[in-house]
């Protein structure tokens, strides 16, 4: 079976904003380092979707979401949901974000 992941377009604009962010706040070898941990961690994700957690939001149609940290970066975790073949990226968010409120404004739901 072939494994793959869809990355949204919020979830995109997050690692652009992320790596933007530590590019600036360090150097842009740091920026581009959360770039290539950020695919490798969703690799691995999209060939053992169950690796992650459940996120425990007790919220109808948000059962099957799932987190898990990016390599290297402990605070920064990757919404995503199992598909048939792979998983799709929700949102690359810090660890301390509001998790239900931010899906429920995404329309996520």
């Amino acid at each position: 079976m072939s494994t793959r992941y869809l990355i949204r377009p919020k979830a995109d604009q997050d690692l652009d904003d992320q790596a933007y962010y530590l590019a600036h706040k360090a150097n842009a070898a740091l920026g581009h380092r959360f770039l290539v941990a950020a695919h490798e961690t969703f690799a691995l994700l999209a060939s053992n979707p169950g690796m992650g957690w459940h996120s425990r939001l007790k919220h109808p149609g948000l059962e099957s979401v799932r987190v898990f940290r990016i390599a290297g970066f402990q605070r920064t975790l990757a919404l995503y949901r199992p598909l048939a073949k792979g998983i799709e990226i929700l949102r690359v968010v810090h660890g301390s974000r509001n998790l239900l409120a931010l899906l429920r404004r995404e329309g996520l739901e």
